[in-house]
């Protein structure tokens, strides 16, 4: 009887082990891709400190809630506060951004992804950073727009 139980648990684990890694890797759709490449190209800009670029990915109703802000931002407000942060000399030296979810419904779409980012201030002093966010989308003419978006950067656990 133990040799049965013994040989049925591991027959179950062999298939756990095998649908976990064949599912391990997701498949997207064409319109997920499309919301993806969005995102990508947003960030591209702000890597090459086109602020200008990224700002035509914003639609004018946009509102965005960083963690450490009390209200959500207008995309004026989010222009100028890059405009503003682009004075300082500081940059974006590395960003990677793996999704979670990409989420497409009509001219409607949300991401939730996970980010590493790598900012130096103008002494070239880098700090990393690692968190979470959701953006918010929709379709217009054709072309994904940011609408909204929350999130922000994970807080290092508190030292004992």
């Amino acid at each position: 009887m133990k040799a049965i139980m013994f040989k049925g648990m591991a027959a179950m684990l062999v298939a756990s082990f095998i649908t976990s890694t064949s599912n391990g890797q997701i498949q997207w759709t064409a319109d997920q891709k499309a919301v993806w490449k969005t995102e990508t190209a947003i960030t591209d800009a702000w890597m090459k400190g086109d602020n200008a670029t990224a700002d035509t990915y914003y639609d004018e109703s946009y509102q965005g809630w960083p963690e450490d802000v009390p209200i959500p931002v207008p995309k004026a407000n989010m222009t100028a506060g890059a405009n503003y942060q682009a004075t300082l000399g500081g940059k974006l030296v590395f960003w990677n951004a793996v999704p979670v979810v990409i989420w497409v419904k009509g001219d409607f779409a949300y991401t939730d992804y996970y980010y590493r980012a790598v900012y130096q201030d103008k002494d070239g002093k880098k700090t990393n950073e690692h968190g979470r966010w959701l953006d918010v989308l929709i379709k217009k003419d054709g072309k994904w727009l940011l609408v909204g978006d929350r999130g922000g950067q994970d807080r290092e656990p508190a030292a004992k």
